[in-house]
C-alpha cells in the first residue's frame, strides 16, 4: 500500500486552507458598508468578533503550503523546473501572508485602545512601517507565481486548455478586490477574503481538471 499523499489530497488541503482562512479573513476585516482601507478597517471592527478570526487564519494558514505542492505535483511532467518554481514562490506568499495575518488582530486591538491618546499616531506609523511591506511582498510574489503559472498552462503535457492561463491568481485577485466598484453588495463580502476567495477558484480549477485529465500523478 502506497504511503504517499495524492496530488489530488494536496490539493483539497489547499482547497480547505482558503475556505478557513478566508473564514478567518472575513472575521477579521468585514464591515457592513465595505473596507475602508487596509489599516483604517481594523478601526472599526469589533474585537471579539477579530480575535476567533485570528485563531482561525493563523492555524490554517500553513496548509497552503499542502496546496502549493500539489501544484508542483500537477505540473511537474510539463516542465519540472517551473512547477518546483511555483512551489517555492507559493510557499514565499503564504509565508509572507502568514506573518501579515497574524499581525492584525494586536493591531486592531491597539490602534482601537489607543484611538484617542497621544500614542495612535505612533502606533499607526510602526505598524505600516514594520507590518505594510509584508502584504506588498505577498503581492509581488503572487504576480511571481501567476507568471509562471501561465507558462506552465500554456506549455503544459496533460491536456489543460491553454485559454485557462489566463485564470491566474493575480486576474481572479484584482476581479475580486475590483467587484466593490462594479458589484458593491457582493464585493463588501468577498473583498476582504481576497486572497483566499482567489485561492479557492485556483485551486478548484485545478482539481476540475485533474479529474478531467484523469492523470495519475
Amino acid at each position: 500500500m502506497s504511503t504517499t499523499i495524492s496530488t489530488k489530497t494536496l490539493l483539497i488541503i489547499g482547497l480547505l486552507a482558503s475556505i478557513f482562512v478566508g473564514i478567518g479573513e472575513f472575521l477579521l476585516h468585514f464591515l457592513p458598508e465595505g473596507p475602508t482601507g487596509e489599516i483604517s478597517m481594523l478601526y472599526d471592527v469589533p474585537l471579539a468578533r477579530a480575535s476567533k478570526g485570528h485563531f482561525f487564519a493563523v492555524y490554517a494558514a500553513p496548509f497552503y503550503f499542502a496546496g502549493y505542492y500539489g501544484l508542483m505535483r500537477f505540473f511537474k511532467d510539463s516542465n519540472q523546473f517551473l512547477a518546483t518554481l511555483l512551489f517555492i514562490l507559493g510557499v514565499l506568499s503564504f509565508a509572507y501572508g502568514s506573518v501579515y495575518v497574524s499581525s492584525r488582530y494586536f493591531a486592531a486591538e491597539v490602534l482601537q485602545r489607543s484611538m484617542d491618546t497621544p500614542d495612535f499616531e505612533f502606533y499607526l506609523a510602526s505598524y505600516e512601517k514594520h507590518y505594510q511591506s509584508t502584504v506588498w511582498a505577498l503581492r509581488i510574489l503572487i504576480l511571481s507565481v501567476s507568471v509562471v503559472y501561465a507558462i506552465l498552462v500554456v506549455k503544459n503535457k496533460i491536456g489543460m486548455k491553454k485559454w485557462l492561463a489566463i485564470f491566474n491568481p493575480i486576474v481572479l485577485l484584482i476581479l475580486i478586490i475590483s467587484s466593490l466598484a462594479w458589484a458593491k453588495p457582493i464585493g463588501v463580502y468577498i473583498a476582504p477574503i481576497a486572497m483566499n476567495a482567489t485561492h479557492f477558484i485556483f485551486f478548484g480549477i485545478i482539481l476540475f481538471q485533474l479529474n478531467r485529465t484523469k492523470s495519475k500523478l
